[in-house]
């Protein structure tokens, strides 16, 4: 292949259809777009070529599972028996609960959550070079994706004993619950996961961290006796969805797409959480924050193009402009009134989105 002085200019040979396997898969297609956004980002690639090297990526037949059926049953092994140990745990719990006593019940849940720790780090690490001294090869998704479903079982069983070690109402039912049990298990399983997700990283380690984030937060607030519980909540809760935002941009999280629905979600739950707050200024921050974060998931889309960012902006414009409009009318315009508004908010919504995606991004120019 001869080399271009010019560095937008790339050529690149024929990808084998054979290649397909090892680097198909959506997790493998989230790859290969950081890596694209980072050879445009340096000038290597401009976007149409970026574009073009996706599409190409995209036509290559679908993976067959490495290892054929064998594998495959391995992994769907591997599911059931993780199913058969949590679910005889939780029967066992289930029928002795009262005779177990608090530290019975904690020793049951942190065995479990070992257990499935220790099964996690086994098909991570065998059979699987490692990358790095702590991070095994992502090149099997077989392996991977086993392994982040007990990284992750073993997160919930963690949190829940870490909050039972810490709860004593069924020892003296005449305590005052103990707050900090909540906050000390979901703060366990989000450690718990977020080693799980730097050991093995899915979709379904990211949603874990997230979960575990959220309600770490919010049994912070209720450890704290935060005043304005709705405010003080939602404005929390949109910015992790920042938070995460920024985890995506930095590339901290291999799920891109998923990772930024996951920022659009909590930023709108957390605004529209603001606005359970009964009085005119809660509800006014609410709606100040909701057409916030439509209009940040409108601007990023201009950038970005991702159909999740389209969705949070009409989804949040959606929701803002028949709420504000039924406020300051206080009701006078019916519930046919509201849902017209919302129809109109839809298709302005709708319209805004398609001049976006005629409009081309302006591609960088060549150093």
């Amino acid at each position: 292949m001869e080399q271009s002085s010019d560095p937008s200019a790339v050529t690149a040979e024929p990808v084998p259809a054979r290649a397909a396997p090892e680097a198909g898969g959506a997790d493998a297609a989230d790859r290969l777009r950081a890596a694209v956004d980072r050879l445009v980002e340096r000038r290597v690639l401009d976007r149409s070529q970026a574009a073009a090297v996706v599409a190409e990526f995209a036509g290559l037949p679908a993976p067959s599972p490495a290892g054929g059926l064998r594998r495959l049953f391995g992994e769907i092994a591997g599911y059931v028996g993780a199913s058969f140990v949590v679910g005889a745990c939780l029967l066992y719990l289930g029928d002795q609960w009262e005779v177990l006593g608090r530290g019975g019940r904690f020793t049951i849940l942190a065995g479990m959550a070992v257990l499935l720790f220790g099964a996690g780090l086994a098909v991570c690490w065998t059979g699987a070079p490692p990358e790095r001294w702590w991070r095994p090869s992502p090149a099997d998704d077989l392996r991977r994706r086993l392994a982040s479903t007990l990284f992750t079982g073993a997160a919930a069983a963690a949190g829940f004993a870490a909050y039972l070690s810490l709860d004593t109402t069924a020892l003296y039912p005449d305590q005052s619950y103990p707050v900090n049990a909540p906050f000390a298990g979901s703060v366990t399983a989000l450690v718990v996961v977020t080693v799980g997700y730097l050991l093995s990283r899915t979709a379904l380690g990211q949603l874990g961290m997230a979960v575990a984030a959220f309600l770490a937060y919010l049994t912070l607030l209720d450890l704290l006796e935060a005043e304005h519980y709705a405010v003080v909540m939602g404005v929390g809760v949109v910015a992790l969805g920042a938070f995460w935002a920024v985890l995506v941009w930095r590339r901290l999280v291999a799920e891109r797409r998923f990772g930024l629905a996951i920022s659009v979600t909590l930023a709108l739950i957390g605004a529209q959480a603001v606005i359970i707050e009964d009085s005119d200024s809660g509800n006014f921050l609410g709606y100040a924050l909701t057409a916030l974060v439509a209009a940040v998931c409108f601007a990023a889309y201009g950038k970005i193009r991702d159909w999740v960012l389209l969705a949070g902006g009409v989804i949040g414009s959606t929701l803002v402009v028949p709420e504000m409009l039924y406020d300051v009318t206080d009701g006078s315009l019916g519930p046919s009134g509201v849902m017209l508004v919302a129809g109109i908010t839809l298709l302005v919504g709708s319209l805004l989105g398609l001049r976006i995606r005629r409009t081309p991004a302006a591609a960088p120019t060549g150093t």
